[in-house]
């Protein structure tokens, strides 16, 4: 009888810790999925803005924020980074490339 029960309550305490890991992982993974559709609206709110011919930082910027209105936009490292998206201008101001921040899932 002791068996059983010691066998009923481990077996329980299992499926508790089961439960317990699959919904941790479930609101990373939900993180994640979030942080990484945030990354592609702001990627490609830019695309139609960076193809025209004289485009200002400016626009490049704004069109960023469309999707990400939460952040300020700041510079660090060469990069003007709104929300996970880096930018990075040469010095007339003109785009070079875009890339994730250390936050995003991808690089």
């Amino acid at each position: 009888m002791v068996a059983l029960a010691s066998t009923l309550v481990v077996s329980n305490l299992w499926w508790a810790y089961r439960m317990f890991d699959s919904g941790i992982t479930q609101t990373y993974a939900r993180a994640s999925q979030e942080a990484t559709s945030e990354l592609l609206a702001q990627t490609l709110a830019i695309l139609p803005v960076v193809g025209k011919a004289g485009v200002t930082r400016n626009e490049i910027v704004s069109a960023a924020r469309v999707p990400n209105d939460k952040t300020e936009p700041y510079e660090k490292e060469g990069y003007v980074w709104v929300g996970q998206l880096g930018l990075k201008f040469n010095p007339r101001g003109q785009f070079e490339k875009a890339i994730a921040g250390p936050e995003a899932p991808t690089q």
